[in-house]
């Protein structure tokens, strides 16, 4: 579990294109313009990475994401902001903490459940 904190973190840190990850309320107000979309794509490669090795260490998967799906920059904001309005206290106590890595997190467990 400590090697899938590590991996998470690093590929956040690592997302190329920034020197800092956005707050949720500075990505919030750019949610609308492709300002932030290669760090979503960098989160995204990242966690399907951290979930592939997961599996292959623990036989135990984060989330069960179809594999034909194909992920636009527009339907990871969409699943970010449905996350961010379903737990709107806790996003808006911290507006100004780089919480999008664990916006997304959270909802790709709701999204892609391994629940049948």
């Amino acid at each position: 579990m400590r090697s899938l904190f590590i991996l998470l973190v690093f590929s956040i840190l690592s997302t190329q294109g920034f020197t800092s990850q956005p707050t949720t309320k500075e990505f919030l107000e750019n949610i609308n313009s492709s300002k932030f979309d290669s760090y979503l794509y960098g989160l995204e490669a990242g966690l399907d990475w951290a979930n592939e090795l997961t599996y292959r260490e623990h036989k135990m998967e984060i989330f069960c994401k179809p594999n034909d799906l194909e992920v636009s920059a527009s339907l990871l904001k969409d699943f970010i902001k449905k996350e961010i309005a379903d737990n709107a206290a806790f996003y808006k106590k911290y507006e100004n903490e780089q919480l999008i890595g664990l916006a997304f997190r959270n909802s790709y467990v709701s999204n892609f459940s391994c629940q049948q």
